[in-house]
């Protein structure tokens, strides 16, 4: 008994170093792709720790031999960048909190839903994704100002939810999809309507997906640059990105300063990613097994 156990626990041993062997080319590889993305964020802490001279001092130091936090003061107190924070989070909520009402309920539709054209709806959502918004932003920009939302958050919003609901609509769908079919079939039995199906069991449900996608709007918003630049005009209205381009100059450009109000710019998305992150890896997988 004793060497039958022996045995077991011998060839266990081998077992898991085997897999171990076979793990640590793919640990390897996840590392270097987790330190080309932190190690960009690091340099900006770094840099927004420097004085204006450390800057420009060579060869340069990942750890400044004298940190500062006067770039963040200065940047939070003597500039526009609680103001730009404010608008990027205001557009940012809204346009995402609009585009997951108007996502929703048309992949809900898509996903349970069998009607003519059907296909060819969801072959042309995916054509509209093709489409890079600079491409449009001449057309766009004729619409809003016939509309007279240039230079308004809410132009910016309805825009923004309207690029982004033919994506976030197929994403859901595919969410919707992995949903049992039974649950549908036993709300339908016990007669709820179709409405009540998709707030009581669908949403529910998928919850991780919604998640999912609410996240990454919410990301896509807050960093969007090219059709913020176009439609917004007044520096009261700017987002973070646009905010961050006007700290640039033709002539000289303070470094320091623009890395420190970039961090501050990073760090709300830092914190809502790691309190929401469950929902995000859930939901990333919620849908890869169809019901």
């Amino acid at each position: 008994m004793i060497r039958e156990r022996a045995i077991l626990a011998s060839s266990a041993f081998y077992t898991r170093r085997r897999s171990g062997r076979r793990r640590w080319p793919f640990v390897a590889a996840l590392a270097a792709v987790a330190a080309a993305f932190v190690a960009p964020q690091l340099w900006l802490l770094s840099l927004s720790l420097k004085s204006k001279a450390a800057v420009y001092e060579f060869p340069p130091r990942w750890i400044p031999s004298h940190p500062t936090a006067a770039n963040y003061w200065f940047a939070l107190t003597s500039t526009q960048v609680p103001w730009y924070l404010w608008n990027s989070v205001v557009v940012a909520l809204v346009a995402t909190a609009t585009t997951m009402a108007i996502a929703t309920p048309a992949a809900y539709v898509l996903s349970r839903e069998r009607f003519r054209d059907r296909a060819r709806l969801l072959a042309a959502m995916l054509v509209v994704q093709m489409l890079s918004p600079v491409v449009l932003l001449v057309p766009i920009y004729r619409l809003v100002e016939r509309a007279s939302l240039v230079d308004t958050r809410s132009g910016l919003v309805l825009v923004y939810a309207a690029m982004q609901v033919p994506f976030t609509t197929w994403v859901l769908k595919n969410f919707f999809d992995a949903v049992p079919r039974a649950l549908f079939e036993a709300a339908l039995v016990d007669g709820a309507s179709r409405v009540r199906t998709l707030f009581s069991i669908a949403l529910p449900v998928a919850s991780p997906g919604l998640a999912a996608a609410a996240i990454f709007n919410l990301a896509a918003y807050w960093s969007e640059f090219s059709l913020a630049l176009v439609l917004l005009d007044s520096q009261e209205r700017f987002t973070m990105p646009l905010g961050l381009f006007s700290f640039q100059s033709a002539y000289e450009t303070d470094w320091q300063l623009l890395a420190a109000a970039s961090f501050i710019g990073l760090v709300p998305v830092m914190i809502a990613f790691v309190l929401l992150q469950r929902f995000f890896v859930a939901g990333l997988t919620a849908g890869a097994v169809k019901g």
